[in-house]
């Protein structure tokens, strides 16, 4: 009776996934010691979905480092003065509004980090009651989501352009924390973080190689461990292919040639495995209309049950410009700047036909996260984290930049995309640097709403950002330290 509890339990956590708290809050360490909550599988299973459900917070992937703050930091739309995301907008990182989100990111971060580092204590000591398929499982995604959330605290908290930086080896970044204690993590080089980055990433890897998505043992193979539903639709966890697009944007970042050709490497692998396993389908311009969020392109998302709740405010159909200060838009001069493109071929891209709504005002209102269910989109609640179409720009990009230049590999992974979203210009005898803004712009098209461009402006160090007026610099990319993490001697 007490494991048919703990499956419902756990069934409705996973079907839900709807907690605003840690699950810590609701298990409160003081009335549950640690060595009973880790006696069986079922608390093992249960603190990785917490650290889910942490992610997914509003103030981590569920709104603030994917559509909100750093999406605003891209440059791309027109904020009220009014708007609560102004500050951030602008870089005004002094500004009241601007330090709390910058405190409570931070904080929420590490609080999972620390969840993270609790079940990985005791994973190894209590293997025994764990199915050696769970405890991969169960590891690599906890590794996984330690290495993910320390890489993209270094991408807002630490510098970019690190291929043009030549104190990597030297320099402190963001403490990498792999103990579950009190004790203060000592900040390292940029060098040594990235390298414990990989180290996990790699580990999971290795892990998660014969999980459900790998296809490596037939369908049933799991039915007896997946009665309440943990081991399916891998696509909501960092399962094994998102764990390969991590390490291929975590090559990226370090920008060393030997890094681009290995992050070469890993997007590749993503995409011809996940095309021979069947795992992906591009969302043209037929498909659209009932999957504005391009799920079937998702390596890794997560579920926001309501997403709806989080969004309502923000994305307003004919809106009223002196009132509204919260409204996500675009001007139409930034949504021409973003879609516009001459050349030989039809450009008929649908990303800027079928993705906005024209309000009457003359602005426009995304629709990629759209929950409407009147509507007919049939894929709700889901925010991604990664999509397939970083992988090809990633191996497009690799192509252009490092040791090894081929500008024909670059065209075939940049127009694979293209064509899928109905863009059909000649690129085939474009410049080195004429691909690279092609490159720029297909970010800047492609994931509007979910937070990727701002950090490759940064990754690259880009001066100027396209419909952005502001000058941009370290300064401005770099989000400040809480004060108490500065106040207790660590160095940015």
């Amino acid at each position: 009776m007490k494991t048919i509890i703990k499956n419902i339990v756990l069934c409705v956590i996973l079907c839900t996934m709807v907690a605003c708290d840690s699950w810590l809050d609701t298990t409160p360490p003081s009335q549950v010691p640690e060595e009973d909550q880790f006696d069986d599988e079922f608390g093992f299973r249960q603190a990785l979905i917490g650290c889910y459900i942490g992610m997914a917070d509003v103030d981590l992937y569920g709104k603030q480092l994917t559509w909100y703050s750093t999406e605003m930091q891209s440059g791309q739309y027109t904020i009220h003065s009014q708007a609560y995301v102004y500050a951030m907008g602008t870089y005004q990182y002094t500004a009241q509004r601007a330090l709390s989100m910058l405190n409570i990111v931070w904080q929420k971060a590490y609080n999972v980090i620390a969840n993270v580092n609790n079940a990985l204590k005791f994973i190894d000591k209590r293997q025994g009651v764990l199915d050696p398929a769970s405890y991969r499982m169960i590891k690599g995604e906890l590794l996984a989501i330690r290495a993910m959330l320390h890489f993209d605290m270094m991408r807002l908290y630490g510098y970019g352009n690190l291929a043009g930086r030549t104190d990597k080896s030297t320099k402190p970044t963001v403490p990498y924390v792999t103990d579950y204690d009190k004790e203060m993590t000592p900040q390292l080089s940029y060098d040594q973080t990235i390298e414990l980055i990989v180290k996990d990433l790699t580990d999971a890897l290795g892990l998660l190689d014969d999980e459900p998505i790998t296809g490596k043992h037939p369908a049933d193979y799991y039915d007896a461990l997946n009665d309440d539903g943990f081991f399916s639709d891998r696509t909501f966890r960092l399962n094994y292919f998102a764990v390969k697009a991590l390490l291929a944007r975590v090559y990226m970042w370090e920008g060393s040639d030997a890094s681009i050709a290995s992050a070469r490497q890993e997007a590749s692998d993503v995409i011809r495995e996940g095309e021979r396993l069947g795992l992906y389908q591009w969302v043209t311009t037929d498909l659209v209309s009932t999957d504005p969020i391009h799920s079937t392109e998702h390596i890794t998302s997560l579920n926001i049950p309501a997403f709806t709740d989080r969004l309502t405010d923000y994305y307003l159909y004919n809106f009223l410009e002196g009132t509204a200060y919260e409204a996500i838009k675009l001007s139409e001069d930034n949504l021409l700047n973003i879609y516009q493109e001459t050349g030989s071929g039809e450009n008929a891209d649908y990303r800027r036909e079928k993705l906005f709504f024209r309000n009457s005002n003359g602005y426009y209102t995304p629709l990629k996260l759209a929950q409407d269910r009147s509507s007919g989109y049939l894929k709700l609640n889901r925010m991604p984290l990664i999509r397939l179409p970083e992988m090809y720009l990633i191996v497009a990009e690799s192509y252009l930049r490092g040791a090894n230049i081929d500008l024909t590999e670059a065209v075939s992974y940049l127009k694979t995309l293209r064509e899928n979203r109905s863009n059909y210009i000649d690129i085939s005898g474009y410049t080195r640097d004429e691909l690279l803004t092609c490159l720029m712009n297909e970010y800047r098209r492609e994931f509007l709403c979910e937070g990727v461009s701002f950090f490759y402006f940064k990754r690259i160090g880009a001066a100027d950002i396209p419909n952005s007026t502001i000058v941009m610099s370290d300064e401005k990319y770099l989000w400040p330290y809480p004060a108490i993490e500065r106040e207790m001697g660590r160095v940015q």
